[in-house]
């Protein structure tokens, strides 16, 4: 029997050609859906426009596309965790607890981003093809090692791990679940927020130093609050929600 108390990359990615060869049809047909419906819209501005192929608009496009099929595709990563027929096979894998969450973070995450920017630069070496071909145009390719490119990617590495903790905590309609419960915190903070500014600190303490805001000699400066705050967000919030996912994977395999 194979001895799963040590950590076994070889088993991450047994896992991950096991989640693949299960789920691979609804996951090419998404995909499918996804590069047709890009492919489509801007074939049908160049051909309307003759010839005009807005690379940006193409680009930002393909980006909330990413970020949406993203999302909901890591919200159902645990799907088999959560059905009821599948679960106790599931959690009964002969594969450590981390190896599970990694190879799901590893599928949902970076090979997910691979493929969907594939896609795009795909879809827009086909759509210059038609330019160069019908119309006499310049290829317009889709670059995803641009600067801008690389940190909206960045941005979805880490705003996905709370849809991955949404996967592993909720049962059902996880993507709906997880989008409903950053509204909620999103409403505490802000409330929260209020009540420390209006409350606890008097609206007449309140002035304004040069570029600061300045509560009875308290000097808060923008600068500082922002690089805290993108500190918090690079290099915090990603783990942050790594690990519980963990900590909730494991209560679920207890």
């Amino acid at each position: 029997m194979e001895n799963i108390n040590s950590f076994n990359i070889k088993r991450i990615f047994q896992i991950i050609y096991r989640q693949l060869i299960m789920s691979y049809k609804p996951w090419i047909i998404g995909i499918g859906a996804a590069a047709g419906f890009l492919l489509g819209v801007y074939l049908l501005q160049v051909l309307t426009l003759q010839g005009i192929f807005n690379l940006e608009a193409f680009t930002n496009l393909g980006f909330v596309i990413l970020f949406a099929g993203g999302f909901i595709f890591t919200s159902n990563i645990f799907g088999e965790l959560q059905s009821p027929v599948k679960s106790h096979f599931y959690l009964t894998l002969p594969a450590r607890i981390e190896e599970k969450l990694i190879s799901s973070w590893l599928i949902s995450s970076p090979l997910f981003v691979i493929v969907a920017l594939a896609v795009m630069f795909l879809a827009s070496l086909l759509i210059s093809l038609v330019l160069v071909i019908f119309y006499e145009g310049s290829m317009l390719l889709f670059n995803p090692f641009t600067r801008s490119a690389l940190t909206t990617v960045g941005v979805y590495l880490v705003l996905q791990t709370i849809f991955l903790l949404g996967s592993v905590y909720f049962r059902k309609f996880n993507f709906l679940k997880t989008l409903l419960a950053l509204f909620v915190v999103y409403m505490i903070i802000v409330v929260w927020s209020m009540i420390m500014v209006f409350v606890i600190v008097r609206p007449q303490d309140m002035i304004f130093v040069g570029e600061g805001l300045n509560f009875e000699g308290i000097i808060m400066a923008p600068d500082t609050f922002g690089s805290f705050m993108s500190i918090l967000f690079w290099y915090v919030m990603g783990p942050f929600f790594l690990i519980v996912s963990y900590i909730r994977l494991k209560e679920r395999q207890v």
